[in-house]
């Protein structure tokens, strides 16, 4: 059994399919199920159950929590030996919403790679929970997006803060004030009156969002019973129909910043104004880490310039 034949089976454990597992493996399926069995006749025992479905059995659930252990203590040893030898090599794997992904990569990648070439980097792309498993399980570096739920767990270093703004398309605007628009402009550019706007329809977020969690105990606090048009998963599918006028959303400040998302707020600031929403629903943006896992010196450098970036 060496390195290999683990990084093989733990492919499979996590992927719990053959055919998926060999494409991120980039072999065959056929020399990966060889592997497999390689590996279980050496080990004297079966890892997978067949049938009825595929599933680990109970040495496969043993030797995979053992793969992980050993995997992460190879990798950490690798980042300290790359250090103290000052290589500059090695790989860096960040964790970050796909959305977030979009506004922030394209801002801090290209620096850091010019000042570190050496180093590979990774992203992983998923849900706040699942992005959580992977930096508790040594699976990533970094995780870049709002301060963990369970905090305690981890490491956290700010990067900067994010408001939440109301995006109204500028008809609404046109409807509710007449003349006075403009006058309404200035007057919400430093705070917007959201009861103003109560009976306008909504684009929200689904539910299980946190931006929209933010937004439901806005609407609580001002006793707001929001008429909402439809609800989407994608908050650029939201955007993107508050430009065209079908009703308003609840957009990060972060987003409307990017310039790398589209629509973006500036392909569509002719169509909507973004009005920033009470203060205290700003939330942290932070990247964490695992403190009991190696921090390379790439990862502290990463964390250490996109504080930088993100704050000038």
């Amino acid at each position: 059994m060496n390195f290999q034949n683990l990084e093989y089976f733990l492919a499979v454990a996590e992927e719990m399919n053959v055919t998926k597992a060999a494409k991120r493996l980039h072999i065959s399926e056929q020399a990966l199920s060889r592997q497999i069995g390689k590996l279980e006749q050496e080990l004297d025992v079966k890892l997978f159950e067949r049938n009825p479905r595929f599933t680990l059995s109970p040495a496969g659930k043993r030797l995979k929590a053992a793969a992980e252990q050993i995997g992460n203590i190879h990798r950490q040893l690798h980042m300290e030996l790359d250090d103290l030898n000052n290589n500059n090599t090695g790989e860096l794997r960040i964790g970050v919403s796909y959305t977030r992904g979009q506004a922030l990569l394209p801002r801090l990648l290209p620096p850091f790679h010019a000042r570190h070439p050496g180093i590979t980097i990774t992203i992983q792309e998923g849900s706040s929970s699942e992005l959580q498993d992977n930096l508790s399980k040594g699976r990533i570096d970094l995780l870049i997006g709002y301060v963990p739920r369970d905090l305690d767990a981890f490491e956290a270093a700010e990067l900067s803060r994010e408001r939440l703004f109301l995006v109204v398309p500028k008809t609404f605007m046109a409807e509710l004030f007449g003349d006075k628009a403009d006058q309404k402009r200035q007057e919400f550019a430093e705070g917007v009156d959201i009861t103003a706007f109560k009976d306008l329809p909504f684009i929200l977020l689904d539910r299980d969002d946190r931006v929209r969690r933010m937004a439901d105990r806005l609407f609580s606090r001002y006793d707001i019973t929001p008429r909402v048009l439809l609800e989407t998963r994608n908050i650029q599918t939201a955007f993107a129909l508050a430009m065209e006028g079908m009703g308003m959303t609840i957009y990060p400040e972060l987003f409307l910043s990017s310039q790398s998302l589209l629509p973006s707020a500036q392909a569509g600031r002719d169509a909507v104004d973004a009005f920033p929403l009470d203060g205290d629903l700003a939330q942290t943006i932070v990247v964490a880490y695992h403190p009991e896992k190696y921090l390379s010196n790439a990862a502290r450098d990463f964390i250490e310039e996109a504080q930088t970036i993100l704050n000038s």
